[in-house]
């Protein structure tokens, strides 16, 4: 895609008087070295990210799973990480609002399919953690219907925070940080009502309405298969409970090919591979990361990784990062884990599923272009 650099007023003054003091032949030679270091200063080069899979704080349905202190907690260990980013995006596993109005979702099986409805409040603690916007392109953004959907949308509202992925309601977001205009897409597959990772002339359309929107093309999709059986990228269509959980290699590629600049995975529940593809990061799924209930945290699906970004403005590709490892801890949230259990495994995932792969992970998590 194509990418603005802009220019501060302190460059355009300095070009100013450069160009005044040029024409009487007396500019100081420290006039002329202070234009030089505003030129070079000033421009945004690189911007730097932070992305989560599925968060999902607490329920109040059937009966409140909520932590003892609502949640005020939940994102101690890595909230300072999340704020120093120019912008933090996570998936909002579920809908998140106050009252109890909304159609709610049949489950197959209430003994392992629930359905979420964090309180209105908690909305503030992802506010609080830094979080710019959120995706509900996932399979429980319509637990409780439409009427869930919309009262979602204006608590997000009401904390700053935007919300894409829904069709017709909240397709994409853009957002401006220190002079970098990021724009937002989120896809899913197999849902209901949001925009559909399957339906490549959807994908397709909504690419090309957004990439000239802004500086940086961000696009988040919720795809594959679930558990820690599925932790592999297979290459081909997934499968899960009879549902098309889409190609999600196929998928990744072929939107940084229509000028993405990341593209990040969530919904296996576990964390899976890197990959860079043109010089372009693609996160295939960044597993959970706040589920304090209702959700498993054994093995691999306890792993919360927070994937931290830096980005070439411009053209987009990927110049470093980090994958900073937490662990869930039933009834409290991510946690800081020493052992780098996430990380480790991304590390060895991205190198069984590409081994050819021009990314270097090392034992801390750090992400280095070999």
């Amino acid at each position: 895609m194509h990418h603005t650099i802009k220019m501060t007023l302190v460059t355009v003054m300095a070009l100013m008087l450069a160009a005044c003091t040029a024409s009487t032949g007396t500019a100081p030679e420290s006039a002329a070295r202070d234009s030089v270091e505003a030129k070079t200063d000033t421009i945004v080069k690189e911007v730097t990210m932070t992305f989560t899979g599925d968060v999902m704080m607490g329920t109040n349905f059937p009966k409140d799973y909520i932590t003892p202190d609502r949640g005020k907690s939940l994102f101690n260990d890595c909230k300072e990480i999340m704020r120093q980013a120019d912008l933090t995006i996570v998936n909002l596993e579920g809908t998140c609002y106050d009252g109890t109005d909304g159609e709610i979702r049949k489950m197959t099986n209430p003994k392992t399919y629930y359905i979420f409805r964090m309180p209105g409040d908690h909305a503030q603690h992802l506010a609080d953690a830094g979080v710019d916007a959120v995706n509900m392109a996932n399979n429980h953004s319509f637990d409780f219907g439409m009427t869930g959907r919309r009262n979602t949308l204006k608590t997000m509202e009401s904390v700053g925070i935007k919300v894409v992925g829904l069709r017709e309601m909240a397709e994409y977001a853009v957002l401006e940080r220190n002079g970098v205009k990021f724009v937002y897409l989120g896809f899913a597959a197999s849902c209901t009502q949001v925009l559909d990772m399957l339906d490549q002339a959807e994908v397709d359309r909504m690419i090309d309405q957004c990439k000239g929107l802004g500086d940086v093309l961000i696009v988040s999709f919720h795809g594959g298969a679930e558990g820690t059986d599925h932790l592999h990228v297979p290459k081909k269509t997934e499968t899960y409970v009879g549902e098309n959980r889409g190609n999600v290699y196929e998928f990744a590629h072929h939107c940084i090919d229509k000028g993405a600049d990341i593209v990040i995975g969530h919904g296996p529940h576990v964390p899976r591979a890197l990959e860079l593809y043109k010089g372009h990061l693609i996160a295939y799924s960044l597993g959970n990361f706040c589920a304090p209930y209702r959700m498993g945290t054994r093995g691999a699906t306890g792993y919360a990784p927070l994937l931290q970004v830096t980005l070439n403005t411009a053209d987009g590709t990927f110049k470093g990062g980090q994958i900073h490892s937490y662990k869930q801890i039933q009834g409290v949230g991510p946690r800081t884990d020493s052992t780098h259990a996430a990380a480790t495994l991304m590390r060895d995932l991205t190198l069984q599923d590409f081994p050819e792969t021009q990314l270097s992970i090392d034992d801390n998590g750090q992400i280095h272009l070999k």
